[in-house]
């Protein structure tokens, strides 16, 4: 006998293309937003430093704030829904200490090392997060993903690192700035799971803790001159946000600071919207390489529209 198969039999469908309602389409909407919104508050937070304003925990105090009153208003007019299932009040601070946290120690870290330092912490946050996931959560990586992170690192830190000065002070902030880093990207993406939250509810979930525990480090390190360096010739407080409040009520500040910090509110929000959504629908893993995709975009943008001579 005959084996016949019919045309429908044997037809294959074509895979079927990521939308924007699927996890892989939303994921690359994610990832795309995080890239250009990441870029974009970087250059405007220049603009809000060069004003003269560079406090960046008041900052970042401000942008938590305008994420506790945006989601307080999505409440009111019934625009967003709270989760299902409330986060304890003690998982909300751990999450949200450890994201102001690495803000905290990668600034510092920043102050104390060289760049090249700094760019090394950036980099090691990879191994370090695969090493918490395996030993604390039992989550492992297969040795193709391990070798494509490590030609990436590879590539991203000979771009990147040129002089590695380092002190044992800066060495212990870097140290902090790297755990702190990856146990926060690590608990967007086990709370959402945990909870069956989405990232914007997480997100306003933390970030009442965020804007509380970045106002106790800007009264504590910026609000007050503490070094004699801060001082002026009249030996007059002059770099702290108090001095920076005075002068820009006596009108010495350049027009337009203050909407422009609300520019950066807006940023922040969008950021921390797509970096809480990216990791809840992927990993910190593949957050950590979107981030060094960005850079390797920002370098080749920079030597093709702004080529050596």
């Amino acid at each position: 006998t005959e084996l016949r198969t019919f045309p429908f039999a044997v037809a294959r469908s074509a895979p079927a293309r990521p939308t924007l309602g699927s996890p892989m389409g939303a994921a690359t909407w994610y990832a795309i937003g995080n890239v250009l919104s990441s870029v974009a508050i970087v250059l405007v937070n220049k603009r809000v430093f060069a004003a003269g304003f560079h406090f960046p925990f008041t900052l970042s105090f401000f942008h938590f704030c305008f994420t506790v009153v945006f989601y307080r208003l999505l409440l009111a007019c019934n625009l967003f829904e709270l989760p299902s299932s409330p986060m304890p009040e003690a998982d909300k601070f751990k999450v949200a200490f450890a994201g102001v946290a690495s803000i905290g120690f990668m600034n510092v870290s920043l102050s104390l090392n060289s760049v090249g330092f700094y760019q090394v912490t950036k980099l090691t946050i990879v191994p370090v997060t695969l090493l918490i996931n395996f030993y604390m959560y039992t989550v492992s990586t297969t040795h193709k993903v391990k070798l494509s992170l490590l030609i990436l690192l590879a590539g991203v830190g000979i771009a990147t690192v040129s002089d590695v000065d380092l002190r044992p002070l800066g060495l212990a902030f870097g140290v902090l700035a790297v755990l702190s880093t990856a146990m926060f990207q690590i608990w967007q993406g086990t709370k959402q799971k945990e909870y069956g939250m989405s990232g914007t509810q997480l997100q306003y979930s933390v970030s009442f803790y965020q804007a509380l525990s970045s106002c106790g480090l800007s009264l504590a390190v910026e609000s007050f001159c503490l070094a004699p360096q801060q001082l002026d010739g009249r030996g007059e407080c002059s770099d702290s946000t108090m001095a920076f409040l005075s002068q820009w009520r006596a009108g010495r500040v350049p027009d337009g600071i203050v909407g422009t910090i609300l520019a950066t509110c807006f940023l922040a929000l969008l950021v921390n919207w797509c970096s809480f959504g990216l990791i809840g629908k992927t990993s910190p893993i593949t957050f950590q390489v979107v981030g060094h995709a960005k850079t390797c975009l920002v370098l080749i943008g920079g030597d093709v529209f702004f080529p050596l001579a």
